[in-house]
């Protein structure tokens, strides 16, 4: 009965690898449909190129040609099924198995090799390295756009001081400098990170960062609503000092 139905399942085999088309294909589909032993023949089959397409060996490029490669398969499964371990009952079961899995090779294996091409990486460029000269001034003018942006942001908020602060609108009486106190926090708290003094490229600034850190200090000290005469101390302290002209100027040094 088995050498009898040895045709089938050879055609089941290549059936499960979309190895036949037309009437011997829908011969093999009819036949199926009343055959319950070629059904399961069909599941192990469909596994077992499940299995092969999912083997991540398929994605490398193999030294030899597909040729090469599927013959040296068949010779390997006919000398495993011609053996002296070999049954002769696994050999008629086994056989039309692995003939379909030496036409999935020669199948997949094309598409595969493509797919592998497609995604080999390209050559990597080389990198780049930078002198520690480079890196130096690339450091210095770091160092110099974050002090210069540092005065700037600074000298928003002391131009607002000097200028004519709208009174508080709660009922207690007061200049409203809420606002300037806060940003004077924020400004006072990004410094540290933003600006580093001890950069060489700003030597010429740290008289002019130290007294704009002294005033932000005395103005993020206010309360909500200042006091006038709080008020008019820091604005004599600014104007002793020439801060908001040094800071223009500092600035503009510092921008290049």
């Amino acid at each position: 009965m088995i050498l009898l139905h040895g045709h089938w399942r050879q055609a089941v085999s290549l059936l499960a690898c979309d190895a036949l088309e037309g009437a011997e294909r829908d011969a093999t589909l009819a036949h199926l449909e009343d055959c319950p032993s070629c059904q399961v023949e069909l599941q192990e089959s469909q596994a077992l190129f499940r299995t092969l397409a999912a083997d991540p060996v398929h994605a490398a490029q193999p030294d030899l040609s597909v040729e090469v490669a599927a013959r040296r398969v068949a010779a390997r499964a006919t000398e495993t099924l011609t053996g002296p371990r070999a049954q002769w009952g696994w050999r008629l079961l086994s056989l039309p198995v692995v003939a379909a899995a030496v036409v999935a090779v020669v199948l997949l294996a094309p598409p595969l090799l493509e797919r592998f091409r497609l995604a080999q990486p390209s050559p990597a460029e080389p990198a780049v390295t930078l002198s520690a000269a480079a890196v130096g001034r690339l450091e210095r003018t770091v160092a110099r756009e974050q002090a210069a942006r540092y005065l700037n942001e600074a000298q928003d908020v002391l131009v607002t001081v000097a200028s004519t602060p709208p009174r508080c609108r709660r009922q207690t009486p007061g200049i409203d400098l809420e606002d300037e106190s806060e940003r004077s926090r924020s400004l006072l708290a990004r410094r540290a990170f933003l600006v580093d003094l001890t950069q060489d490229g700003l030597a010429p600034a740290r008289p002019v960062l130290e007294d704009v850190e002294q005033v932000l200090r005395e103005v993020a000290a206010l309360p909500p609503c200042a006091r006038r005469q709080d008020l008019e101390a820091i604005h004599r302290e600014m104007s002793r000092r020439n801060l908001l002209m040094k800071i223009d100027l500092m600035a503009r040094e510092l921008e290049g």
